[in-house]
């Protein structure tokens, strides 16, 4: 039995679900245990930019990442290179969270800047992360909707 030719879409979907699986691992999982050593890489802002109670909520959203977020990108990407239905799932709670994230996190941003001792400005880097997971959770949302049934054929 063969298996017919993966789309474009397929490849797309797996290697933003690798490089965000990494990305999550060093950014999100990273601060759980060692929060400088996150700060020191760039990933996280410290205590003197959002105070130690935004340095808490933000460790809060690391340890969801990685007990919710990382695990599911992890599953998707094996079900969908194993093209297995049941991956068309995990992708799909994904592309929800994808969205989702970077709505809080703005929004978070947006309402506290300004509060005593909290001030963050989001780069450049950090707007090009958040619109690629935004492009990915709607883009990817919409073709599994559509088409996903082709990731697994």
């Amino acid at each position: 039995m063969t298996r017919a030719k993966s789309p474009a879409a397929f490849w797309a979907i797996v290697v933003f679900l690798a490089l965000s699986t990494v990305l999550m691992l060093i950014a999100q999982t990273t601060p759980i245990f060692d929060y400088d050593l996150a700060v020191r890489l760039g990933f996280q802002n410290g205590a003197d930019k959002i105070t130690g109670f935004g340095v808490q909520v933000i460790r809060a959203f690391c340890v969801s990442d990685t007990l919710v977020f990382i695990p599911l990108t992890v599953l998707a990407l094996i079900g969908l290179l194993l093209k297995k239905r049941w991956s068309l799932f995990a992708t799909a709670s994904v592309t929800g969270i994808s969205i989702y994230w970077v709505v809080a996190y703005g929004f978070i941003v947006s309402y506290l800047n300004g509060m005593p001792g909290y001030h963050v400005v989001l780069g450049p880097f950090d707007w090009v992360i958040m619109g690629a997971y935004v492009i990915f959770g709607v883009w990817g949302l919409l073709y599994l909707i559509f088409r996903g049934e082709s990731l697994v054929e």
